[in-house]
């Protein structure tokens, strides 16, 4: 298909009823979050704060590209980039860099005052690797198996077959972080590598011992569809191992394959409930920029089967550095546990 000049514009109340019939040509009326496919949620969520989106129309006035973010952290300042779709008919055009060069643009980012914005880019090809890097972003955390691979519906994505398809979280900060935060001795190094490349922090050592007194504060978001849960831990309590041990038993209940647990590094009980962790089984993952305003360490535990290592494609030597620092952190613990 020759080149050709799109229109990107920013969806708004008027042009919303277009983005379900782009998520139709990829899904069908399959893909899960279903207010993609309800022109009066979508301008609701973006109403509301919650949602930021853009549209391609090809120069027919067909809508075939879309790219979003909205919010999905603890900290309602930040921003995840994702649901990059594009027509199959448009696929061997520039409309997926277009729609990325855009969205990164000063005027998307005027819409969205924000601590910073972060993308999961799929490590099963390299391309919104690449455009994250691109866009300014750096590489700070390896989500292991966090996708099923049956759900990249567009023929080309998934050519490896994964049976499961892990995620690199890319971050860009635009704002300063202000509170000292907490670093686990046996992360230490590894977290002040990967915030390097970001605003300056104020790190100070983490206590040893866990809490005499009161609740854990957490926030969970399950994936019934890709078998994922991911827990946003605020403030760690007295009552930590037993709700690790809840949330494991759970897990298991619910046939759970990738299980993420962050840690606010706002918490000085974070060395101690690090330990906790990995004494059930739970290995590094890396540092999720101001997921509370403060950072998080993301910790994780697999239930399926072993990752195929070997097909996670990584554009970046931090990331490829992140991948053999996480393997060996399993290892390790898998072999005292």
């Amino acid at each position: 298909m020759p080149e050709e000049s799109f229109r990107i514009v920013v969806v708004d109340e008027a042009n919303a009823h277009h983005v379900g019939n782009v998520f139709r040509s990829v899904y069908g009326e399959d893909f899960p979050v279903k207010y993609v496919y309800q022109p009066e949620v979508l301008w609701r969520e973006i109403g509301a704060g919650r949602l930021a989106a853009a549209l391609a129309f090809a120069q027919g006035g067909r809508a075939v590209g879309y790219l979003s973010s909205f919010k999905s952290t603890p900290n309602f300042r930040l921003w995840e980039a994702g649901n990059l779709v594009v027509d199959p008919e448009f696929a061997k055009t520039d409309v997926a860099s277009q729609l990325t060069k855009y969205y990164f643009s000063p005027y998307m980012r005027s819409m969205t005052d924000s601590d910073g914005l972060f993308s999961e880019a799929v490590c099963c090809h390299y391309f919104t690797q690449v455009s994250a890097i691109k866009a300014g972003m750096f590489d700070c955390a390896l989500e292991f198996d966090q996708l099923s691979g049956e759900s990249f519906k567009d023929g080309k994505s998934n050519r490896a077959e994964l049976a499961r398809v892990s995620c690199l979280l890319n971050f860009r900060e635009f704002t300063n972080p202000v509170e000292r935060q907490y670093l686990p001795v046996r992360y230490e190094k590894m977290l002040r590598g990967l915030a390097a490349p970001l605003r300056p922090r104020t790190f100070v050592a983490a206590g040893t011992s866990l809490p005499t007194e009161g609740m854990t504060v957490r926030e969970d978001n399950y994936f019934e569809f890709a078998q994922t849960w991911k827990i946003a831990v605020r403030k760690i309590g007295a009552d930590w191992a037993a709700v690790i041990d809840e949330i494991l038993a759970e897990a298991l209940r619910r046939r759970v394959i990738s299980l993420q647990i962050t840690l606010n590094t706002a918490c000085p009980h974070i060395d101690a409930a690090t330990g906790v962790l990995q004494g059930r089984g739970f290995f590094f993952g890396g540092l999720m920029p101001r997921w509370f305003g403060t950072d998080g360490m993301l910790m994780q535990k697999l239930f399926g089967d072993e990752p195929e290592f070997e097909k996670i494609k990584l554009y970046t030597p931090t990331a490829r550095n992140l991948l053999d620092f996480i393997r060996a952190d399993r290892q390790a613990v898998n072999s005292s546990g």
